[in-house]
């Protein structure tokens, strides 16, 4: 029996775009399974007949002939799938006759030539997709599973997110470590060569011959000035190298994304205790000043 949609469902369908549209046209025949891996007839049917719909409408057909449309091209898919070109050509014709007095004069030779550019020209493979059944290819897979020989281990795994996560944060203590030994290489052959520099500073000094002159002492006494300032500079350019590496990694650790389920981060803190006074002792009252204490008042009191 031939498909017939009332003219609201087929306005429905034109406004919806083309996969809604499908779907819904779907819904009205009753298909399911549009997917052409599943069922590719299904998926070819409802095409053909969305087509047809979409080309009378959007060549500015009536609703009511748009849906004499839907009806003929499902009457002939059905019905001459079976047949060969030939008679398909010629149930056809018989056919257009009541369909040209629907369209009239403009609309009946403007479907009919898509009829022909479109159903016709692929005859061949509707036949086949409609009268041949198609052979299903389920692949089988046999899959060994493997289970853990002991259960326990499963129980100290970790999620993916922490396991990232202290990945992340031993690499910057890694870094961290290996910057520190670097650093103190680095600071002793630095001091080493300045406290070399300053012995050899020093040991010029030492060759000074006497008698010396005011201004000859002046010199000397800034020449040991600047050989231990030299040592102490480099000392301090040691330490704020050290303290701006330090800062990085602590910054590098802390900006990490920490895992919900690590909880909050650890804070650190940054404000100096403020030391608490401890109360004085009061030595206790010997018993001889409370002795004196008492008599001198009354001693006073008598000489009143």
């Amino acid at each position: 029996m031939a498909v017939t949609l009332s003219e609201s469902v087929v306005k429905n369908i034109s406004n919806l775009p083309k996969n809604e549209g499908k779907e819904f046209l779907a819904g009205q025949l009753k298909l399911t399974c549009l997917e052409a891996d599943e069922n590719l007839r299904n998926a070819i049917y409802t095409d053909f007949l969305y087509d047809n719909l979409m080309f009378a409408v959007e060549k500015g057909f009536t609703w009511k002939q748009v849906c004499s449309v839907v009806t003929f091209c499902d009457g002939i898919l059905k019905d001459s799938t079976d047949k060969d070109l030939t008679d398909a050509l010629q149930f056809l014709k018989l056919q257009s006759f009541e369909l040209a007095d629907l369209l009239g004069e403009r609309n009946f030779p403007i479907y009919t030539d898509f009829v022909f550019q479109t159903y016709l020209r692929h005859f061949k493979l509707f036949k086949y997709v409609f009268t041949k059944e198609r052979d299903m290819l389920k692949p089988n897979v046999t899959l060994k599973v493997e289970t853990p020989s002991d259960p326990g281990v499963m129980k100290t795994s970790k999620p993916e997110s922490v396991w990232e996560y202290e990945r992340c944060y031993e690499d910057i203590q890694r870094q961290e470590a290996e910057h520190a030994s670097q650093r103190l290489e680095s600071k002793a052959k630095t001091l080493e060569q300045a406290e070399q520099q300053s012995k050899e500073r020093l040991g010029t000094i030492g060759q000074v011959q006497t008698p010396l002159t005011k201004e000859k002492v002046g010199e000397l006494i800034r020449e040991v000035i600047g050989s231990y300032s030299s040592i102490l500079v480099e000392k301090v350019k040691c330490n704020i190298s050290e303290v701006q590496e330090d800062l990085e990694f602590k910054l590098a650790r802390t900006s990490l994304p920490r895992p919900q389920a690590l909880g909050p981060p650890p804070r650190f803190n940054l404000k100096p205790k403020t030391p608490t006074r401890t109360p004085k002792k009061t030595p206790p009252k010997s018993p001889k000043n409370e002795r004196k204490k008492s008599a001198g008042s009354r001693s006073k009191s008598r000489n009143k």
